[in-house]
Order: C-alpha cells, then structure tokens, then sequence
C-alpha cells in the first residue's frame, strides 16, 4: 500500500503553529494514521468528505478540525481550526 506525504499550505502551516500543544501533538499521531490509508475512520483518526465539496475531506481531533485534499500521492492540508470557525471562509 502506498504511504501519502503529509504538505500544508502557508495558511495551513501558520493556523497549525497556532494550535494548542497538545492539539498539535494529536494531529501529528492523527497524521501517521492518515498517511497510510487517508480515507479510512478509525480510531484516532476520524475522516470524512464533505458535503459540497469535490474534493475536501476533514479531519477531526477533539474539537479541532483539519480540513485536506487527496492528490496524487499527498494529502494536502489547507485549514485547521477549532470547529466553530474553520468552515468559516
């Protein structure tokens, strides 16, 4: 099975810098779950599409969100955020 990468966006990379700590250190468990299989939910890692969208999946740690495109052989994250404002544009 192949292994994704893991690339943000500027504004992606500056809104996770801003995250809590220890928010952080879940994502980054959360993105080793992701890169090896970025569409399955399981424990640690809850993804899933969003509605509206052709391409946006979201990612759910606690009560912040990660909100990444699937390409290629990358996952391409664009915003993180707590869940009260990052489906917000």
């Amino acid at each position: 099975m192949a292994v994704y990468g893991i690339e943000f966006t500027s504004s992606a990379e500056k809104a996770f810098r801003r995250l809590p700590r220890a928010v952080r250190r879940r994502f980054s468990v959360a993105f080793e779950l992701l890169r090896q299989d970025p569409r399955r939910r399981r424990p640690g890692c809850d993804v899933r599409l969003l509605s509206g969208a052709a391409n946006a999946w979201r990612l759910r740690v606690g009560d912040y969100r990660g909100i990444f495109a699937i390409e290629e052989s990358s996952i391409v994250f664009t915003r993180f955020g707590h869940r009260k404002d990052v489906y917000r544009r």
